[in-house]
This record gives C-alpha cells, sequence and structure tokens, in this order.
C-alpha cells in the first residue's frame, strides 16, 4: 500500500490526518527504519506505521475508556490484530484492500459501545 492509498483510506472512512508522515529512527544517527502519521477520527486516534520493507501498522487508541483486549472476540476485522491492551490495539495490515472498511467498523463498533453506556 502506497502512503496515498492510506490517506485516501483514512479520509474516506471519516477520519482525519492530523501529522503528515515523517520519519522514525530506531536511535539517533540510524538510518530510519519506517515513516509515521497520526490520525484522528471521531471515537478513536493514532498513528500509521509504515517501515521501510513495506508492513504497515495502524495504532487504534480509543478516546472512551474500555480494554480492546477484552473485545477482540466482538471485532469483525479483515486485518490482523497484532497486540491489544487497555485502550491501545494494533492492527497488522494484512488486507490493505480491506484498510477503509475496518476503520468504519471500528468507528461504528466505539460508537454502539457510547450508546450502550448511556442506557
Amino acid at each position: 500500500m502506497v502512503f496515498d492509498d492510506i490517506v485516501k483510506a483514512l479520509t474516506e472512512s471519516g477520519c482525519k490526518v492530523t501529522q503528515d508522515w515523517y520519519e522514525v529512527y530506531e536511535r539517533p544517527g540510524r538510518p530510519a527504519f519506517a515513516k509515521e502519521l497520526l490520525y484522528s477520527c471521531n471515537e478513536f486516534w493514532g498513528k500509521v506505521h509504515v517501515r521501510k520493507e513495506g508492513d504497515v501498522y495502524i495504532q487504534v487508541i480509543s478516546k472512551d475508556v474500555f480494554n480492546w483486549k477484552d473485545r477482540v472476540a466482538e471485532l469483525r476485522l479483515s486485518n490482523h490484530i497484532e497486540d491489544a491492551a487497555g485502550g491501545l490495539m494494533w492492527l497488522y495490515v494484512t488486507n490493505q484492500e480491506k484498510l477503509k472498511e475496518d476503520l468504519q467498523f471500528l468507528s461504528k463498533y466505539v460508537q454502539g459501545l457510547k450508546q450502550g453506556k448511556k442506557s
């Protein structure tokens, strides 16, 4: 997935890019090993991490207080959940064409959780 495609998937799913692509270094003085951008959606925010080898990871941080780890079985995502703990989850993008759908699902899922708490 190229960088423009990631931005397109984010914006088409209702998210905003809050900081454009910047290089990430393992240590000062070393060459960059990845690029990241920051994004925000109505219900969550995070960053997109693209390694030089092409691996893409999406960090999802919920704005509402709940533990993603307790919800993993309920999530119907096309991409792989790499890690989930507290309000933080990492997705490893295995199906780039489904990224937009996954982001839309997560937004609706978190909205549903918030509505359930209010009733």
